[in-house]
């Protein structure tokens, strides 16, 4: 199955990478502040309108810097060069990407967002979002900047978490599972076993999280507990949104069932996720 997506990933990426004509010249504004940023891609666009990146991919974060675009698309890696006139954005004909395989949807995404970048004419800033639009002024492409939130930088104790039945369960004692955002899309902590990390969207109250990896060790406190951070990360990749209240967070699920509950550590115990 691996080695299909990668040929399927490798057509698509043949495809994609090919130049697409401008319309028609665009109108030159002022030159936004773009450059030496790290801009997480919220939404792109299809055949069908803008869409919003899929959760289940890698957080993709692009940059500009001295005249060179660097990125992932959830799920390769691209690179290229541009220029900036004033608001004009002119990118080189010469993107590369890396040809990993990836699941048809996030190739799906990979080629719209390839095809949507090829089509850049101007691009806009205002504040915390970055938009490439094409010659008609359409949206392309949406970018947001990294943001602290009163999710962010704490560390989040896990109070209970959704086993499968019918209320929450607690951990079990001396698990020590925990929760950490960043303000660039990351996230990570420990399951009771191992750590683990994945990515994350935020936006308008929604929250979705993506496939969890761990680290490979082996579980210290037996199969009770490697069963336990099975069902902790799936818990936790079943979240669309959280409820905040005082120095609790509750994670739901899309009918508005939480699926875990933690309570932030003070801040003289908090630990950095490696």
């Amino acid at each position: 199955m691996q080695r299909l997506y990668t040929i399927l990933a490798t057509l698509m990426l043949a495809l994609t990478l090919a130049p697409v004509a401008s319309a028609t010249e665009p109108e030159k504004g002022p030159a936004p502040a773009l450059e030496g940023l790290r801009w997480t891609l919220t939404s792109y666009r299809r055949a069908d309108g803008l869409t919003k990146v899929s959760p289940k991919s890698r957080p993709p974060r692009f940059s500009f810097q001295g005249g060179q675009l660097s990125g992932n698309t959830g799920c390769n890696r691209i690179t290229g060069s541009y220029t900036l006139d004033g608001s004009i954005l002119t990118l080189g004909k010469g993107l590369a990407a890396t040809q990993m395989g990836c699941p048809p949807p996030l190739m799906a995404q990979e080629k719209a967002v390839i095809r949507a970048l090829r089509q850049v004419a101007t691009v806009y800033r205002n504040g915390p979002s970055l938009e490439l639009r094409d010659s008609a002024g359409a949206v392309l492409l949406r970018f947001s900047l990294p943001r602290a939130t009163p999710l962010t930088e704490r560390t989040w104790r896990l109070r209970g978490y959704d086993d499968g039945s019918a209320a929450l369960a607690a951990p079990i004692s001396g698990s020590g599972i925990t929760l950490e955002l960043d303000g660039e899309g990351r996230l990570g902590g420990q399951d009771g076993c191992n750590r683990y990390m994945s990515g994350y969207t935020l936006e308008d109250g929604a929250l979705s999280i993506g496939p969890i990896a761990t680290t490979r060790m082996a579980c210290r406190g037996g199969p009770e507990r490697a069963e336990q951070a099975q069902r902790y990360a799936a818990a936790l990749t079943r979240t669309a949104g959280y409820r905040l209240e005082g120095l609790e967070l509750t994670l739901l699920d899309a009918s508005g069932r939480p699926t875990a509950r933690f309570v932030a550590e003070a801040a003289s115990s908090r630990r950095t996720t490696p």
